[in-house]
């Protein structure tokens, strides 16, 4: 489709109906035109990489059979076509972000892990010329591993800042942080802008707070991850003012626009000369090299203030780049400009779905009360709020008992049904065991039972999990996707009844289309129940004739999410006793995931009932037809927990 177009909706919040236009409504329709490659599945893990759209790889694949590129670093005419190319690209990314390149320069790299190696690099190399040897690193207990790694090149000089008080608490110059000389002493503080693992967003204030301390001013520099925050946000309000932008801030592509492979460091003018002091040097990042006679060199970076032919970028990107890649990201930034005309509209719209989802989460709980699912990081009013939270979502899932159950069994169930979900450590060590309540004697316990990252993980310990489960929202997530994934944990993990799952009274943003006929509102007579209620039996369905869902489902004002025979009165009872594993008459056999696209627009098998789906033998001894179909489905090899909790 050609541009985009956001609708309104209406929905019911008592008795006052209600309009916004967060939900993209226009996601339904480029879901089957740009992302048919995503139906094989409910993919929820765009904080891993977001999906790329069928045009993005079309219109690469044209200018690959149209055009001769060759490797830049030549005179040739091809070669000349793939320099102009790239630094066309590198222009339109900066402007893309909001960047103007006349304040800031764009350094491709392979990820942002690289760019971030780039920055400490750097680093190492200008501290060695110090008097003590040693940079001062800080660092926000948010931050991904790739930044926790930073501190190994600052010969124990680093300080981890376990909250955000303590940050504000430094700037205004009350506090320490291991740092003897802070006005003399060179330093780097890091931090990411949006949490990798719980998508609660970090205060890019902190960058202005160093600019203006008149003890950091000179010699603290800003390294400000971005990586999470862009794949779901606009960032022009991050470069708008060079004067109070970070001094360099990295990104994966793959996460904005899920191809090319492809990462990049964005760097401020005016402190971009640190990095080319550094010592490495590859080719085509020198104009002269001394082999014989002397070990001397003399590279493009340092030149770039006295040299017009070269540029910051020109020192600092080692041997050839990847062309191909970049020609590809020019063609994605056209493609995501036409298909959501701008990142603020991916932004509203997984605002939108991320507070629907947290909702929903909310609402799950078993029959004595206790909630199904554990949230970690932000609370839940920030939900929706693009200033506070992301697309992102963490959590465990909590048994009746208060115990827990493990999160790559939970990954394992969820795969098996078609939703594409994390689970583990997700990179962010410091947020993570902060989140979970660890002290470091029990950090070491863990690791002593044998417990690491991946697949070799211990699940719990005690009576902690080791880590958590993550759903992450793109911009071509839909409404009907998000609901299915909430009805999928309230029907696989329930497992005392009688138990209720009703929506919180709240706006209804938007509504996914319906096939013709279906009305866009439940009906002014349908029974309403009160989401504070917990009826000890499910109610009786209201008597037909009543107008039946076709394919989706919704949630509306306080109704709940109806089974393709129900209209929105009615109430989703999960009943799953250990005693009794019967489903009430309430909960569907039926797929939810299958009912949740269009109809029979999928090639996976109808899920096995809740006894086959949590893997109990049947009645009569034999193997499940779950279990069956389970060994036939996609490899997905979890290795037995060493300690913990059964699911």
């Amino acid at each position: 489709m050609d541009g985009f177009t956001t609708q309104g909706s209406r929905g019911v919040w008592g008795d006052h109906e209600v309009f916004s236009e967060a939900y993209n409504k226009a996601t339904e329709s480029l879901r089957q035109q740009e992302y048919p490659h995503m139906s094989k599945g409910c993919y929820l893990d765009h904080g891993g990489a977001t999906i790329y759209a069928k045009s993005t790889v079309e219109q690469f694949s044209h200018q690959m059979l149209n055009n001769l590129y060759g490797n830049p670093h030549s005179m040739n005419t091809p070669a000349e076509d793939s320099g102009h190319m790239v630094d066309r690209i590198r222009e339109k990314t900066l402007r893309f972000l909001g960047a103007d390149p006349e304040h800031y320069d764009l350094i491709f790299t392979a990820n942002a892990t690289a760019a971030i190696k780039l920055v400490a690099d750097g680093f190492r190399d200008l501290s060695e010329k110090t008097n003590t040897k040693k940079f001062w690193y800080g660092y926000h207990k948010d931050c991904h591993t790739s930044l926790v790694g930073v501190r190994e090149f600052t010969g124990g000089m680093h300080h981890c800042f376990e909250n955000d008080e303590s940050v504000e608490e430094w700037l205004a110059g009350h506090y320490y942080a291991n740092r003897p000389d802070s006005s003399s002493m060179l330093g780097l503080f890091a931090y990411p802008g949006q949490s990798n693992m719980t998508g609660r967003r970090l205060p890019v204030s902190w960058v202005e707070g160093i600019r203006k301390a008149p003890r950091l001013q000179h010699n603290t520099y800003t390294l400000f991850d971005a990586a999470a925050l862009a794949m779901t946000s606009d960032l022009s309000s991050v470069f708008a003012d060079p004067s109070v932008a970070p001094d360099f801030t990295c990104m994966s592509f793959y996460k904005m626009f899920g191809f090319p492979d492809l990462g990049g460091l964005v760097v401020r003018r005016d402190s971009g000369h640190i990095l080319t002091l550094r010592k490495y040097f590859g080719g085509g990042t020198v104009t002269m090299v001394s082999v014989i006679g002397g070990s001397w060199h003399h590279s493009k970076g340092i030149q770039q203030g006295t040299n017009d032919h070269f540029n910051l970028h020109d020192g600092l990107e080692d041997g050839t780049l990847p062309f191909h890649s970049i020609l590809a990201l020019g063609e994605a930034i056209d493609v995501q400009k036409r298909l959501y005309g701008s990142m603020k509209m991916v932004s509203r719209h997984t605002s939108h779905l991320v507070r629907r989802l947290r909702d929903g989460f909310g609402a799950i709980r078993h029959g004595n009360g206790r909630p199904v699912v554990e949230v970690y990081g932000n609370t839940p009013d920030a939900y929706g709020d693009a200033r506070r939270q992301g697309g992102t979502i963490a959590f465990n899932l909590v048994k009746p008992d208060g115990t827990y159950i493990p999160y790559s069994r939970v990954e394992e169930l969820a795969n098996n049904e078609g939703f594409y979900i994390r689970s583990g450590g997700v990179c962010c060590p410091g947020g993570l065991f902060t989140a979970l309540g660890y002290e470091p004697w029990e950090l070491l316990r863990a690791m002593s039972a044998g417990h690491g990252c991946g697949y070799q993980s211990v699940d719990v310990i005690g009576p902690k999990p080791t880590g958590i489960v993550r759903a992450s929202l793109g911009g071509m997530t839909t409404v009907r996707e998000v609901d299915s994934f909430v009805h999928f944990i309230a029907e696989s993990f329930v497992q005392t009844k009688p138990a209720t799952l009703t929506i919180p009274r709240r706006p209804v943003d938007s509504r996914p289309s319906v096939a013709a006929g279906v009305p866009e509102v439940a009906p002014r007579n349908a029974p309403m129940y009160s989401p504070m209620a917990v009826p000890t039996a499910p109610p009786t369905p209201p008597t037909p004739p009543a107008p039946k869902l076709v394919a989706v489902e919704r949630w509306s004002g306080n109704a709940v999410i109806p089974e393709p025979n129900q209209t929105f009165g009615s109430i989703l009872t999960a009943s799953q006793s250990t005693k009794n594993l019967t489903p009430t008459p309430s909960v569907s056999s039926q797929s939810y995931f299958d009912r949740s696209y269009d109809m029979g627009k999928t090639d996976l098998a109808p899920p096995p009932s809740i006894r086959e789906r949590i893997d109990l033998p049947s009645p009569s001894g034999s193997e499940s037809e779950g279990r069956k179909r389970n060994k036939m489905f996609k490899a997905f090899n979890f290795k037995k927990h060493q300690a913990g909790v059964a699911a």
